[in-house]
């Protein structure tokens, strides 16, 4: 049975195919290879050994199919994993199969657990002294290990909302941080303690802004200072699970603790939501600070798929250059049933 490249979501095992193909015909998985690279499925074998390590049964977890599809984007389809699994495990001589429910391995469990441990430590019983071996539980090295320097060629992005009809744009001076005495808590900052809130990209300013129908947003461009950098901590994986095979079982812990906390940071503040829901992501981004020379973080956006948001601990390497008018032309809101 022969694989294609459009079986996969993976960049590098889709790499993979491409310089190991045997040729080109069409695909004996998924509609879309009819005239692709075409790999035998054996000489995926090695990989997917490694992978299937990382989960065990579970009568109260996912089935296999599930997991990796909803955790790991690797297989294009679900019709497309569930056959490449299939035939794999079946290859593979595991009595796993795609339905199967399983769940991660303890080791992957344990770490990513901590977490939610901490969040209700901090929230509910101590606060300011919490106990350490909780924190270095945590596995600080998974969270700081992913840094980078921002481009200083790169811009970023904030967006104020206009309130008076005929408003002109925001000075330059007014889309910095909050004064301190009225900031409010936020996902990342504690109340009275400003942190700079940006956008990689225009588009994702709207939706963090809550913009709606007919509103004007002001919205800066801001640019690293000369001589100044920015070390983000990234809680975005996205590197290849097939280039991790050799170190699989900590990539996953890595990813896992990683998503769970940008879950937490990204997500939305609700007009109802308790300022102690925040507690959890402000205490991790004050400890970063502690802990280490970074000046910010970066994580996905849930407002925005596909959007990146940045948080900067003060704005002293940044300075805004220049403010645009814009005008929401265009809302689109979809609901689902609870």
């Amino acid at each position: 049975m022969k694989v294609c490249v459009h079986c996969f979501n993976d960049l590098e095992l889709r790499q993979f195919i491409k310089v190991n193909s045997s040729g080109n015909g069409t695909c004996d998985y998924c509609s879309n290879g009819i005239d692709s690279e075409l790999l035998e499925v054996g000489e995926l074998l090695d990989f997917f050994a490694e992978f299937i390590n990382i989960f065990k049964l579970d009568s109260t977890g996912k089935p296999l199919v599930e997991l990796i599809q909803s955790d790991w984007n690797l297989i294009s389809g679900e019709i497309e994993c569930n056959d490449i699994l299939s035939d794999i495990l079946l290859t593979l001589n595991l009595t796993l199969k795609p339905i199967d429910k399983v769940s991660y391995i303890d080791e992957i469990i344990e770490c990513i657990s901590y977490w939610e441990e901490l969040k209700d430590k901090i929230k509910w019983e101590k606060r300011f002294l919490t106990n350490i071996n909780i924190i270095e539980g945590l596995n600080w090295k998974l969270i700081l290990k992913k840094t980078f320097v921002w481009s200083k060629f790169e811009p970023l992005f904030r967006g104020r909302l206009h309130y008076r009809e005929n408003q002109k744009e925001f000075g330059l001076e007014d889309m910095g941080c909050p004064n301190k005495i009225s900031v409010p808590a936020g996902r990342a900052n504690p109340q009275g303690i400003p942190y700079l809130y940006l956008s990689k990209n225009i588009d994702t300013v709207f939706y963090e802004v809550r913009a709606t129908y007919l509103d004007d947003v002001s919205i800066g461009t801001f640019k690293v200072k000369d001589g100044k950098e920015i070390i983000l901590v990234d809680f975005n994986e996205d590197a290849s699970v097939f280039s991790k095979v050799d170190a699989i079982v900590e990539y996953a812990k890595s990813m896992l603790l990683k998503r769970s906390i940008s879950m937490d940071l990204s997500k939305p503040i609700r007009r109802y939501d308790s300022e102690i829901e925040y507690i959890p992501t402000q205490f991790i981004c004050e400890y970063i600070r502690y802990i280490s020379d970074a000046s910010g973080i970066i994580f996905n956006s849930s407002l925005h798929n596909g959007g990146k948001n940045i948080v900067l601990f003060d704005q002293e390497k940044i300075e805004c250059v220049k403010v645009e008018l814009h005008r929401v032309t265009r809302v689109e809101i979809n609901g689902s049933k609870l």
